[in-house]
């Protein structure tokens, strides 16, 4: 029974992941982290800079997983439909879309956080004034 779901064509990492972004995104959004010190949320360097950019970085983010979990969906949908097995290439025809995707909106997120800080700041020198990779 479990064997027979999970090398179900329906049960791809696409359709997965899509599903799970929606879910964790609705979630996010309707209870979005109060603080940094949440348990849950995007968190990055730039995030957690100030509070202003936490609740940019998780609104902006949650937003992206979203748009991504409207393309994953019927991405994953479509691959299900037209591949008859779980062979090698449907597998990476599920699963390079979520890879990217996520890369994506994560470097997507940052960018925009990036644009927000002021001008002149730098958010690669720590307190004792030294640079650090990020």
């Amino acid at each position: 029974m479990m064997s027979a779901i999970l090398h179900n064509t329906f049960f791809n990492a696409s359709l997965v992941a899509g599903i799970l972004m929606m879910l964790f995104s609705f979630i996010i959004r309707k209870f979005p982290p109060r603080t940094m010190k949440s348990w849950y949320g995007y968190r990055s360097y730039l995030s957690t800079h100030n509070q202003k950019m936490w609740d940019e970085g998780n609104r902006y983010f949650t937003r992206s997983a979203q748009t991504l979990s409207w393309i994953l969906i019927p991405w994953g949908f479509l691959a299900a439909l037209l591949f008859s097995t779980q062979s090698k290439f449907f597998m990476y025809v599920t699963i390079v879309p979520v890879v990217v995707g996520i890369l994506y909106i994560c470097g997507a997120t940052e960018w925009r956080l990036q644009k927000m800080l002021k001008p002149g700041e730098n958010e690669y020198i720590n307190q004792e004034g030294t640079d650090y990779p990020n």
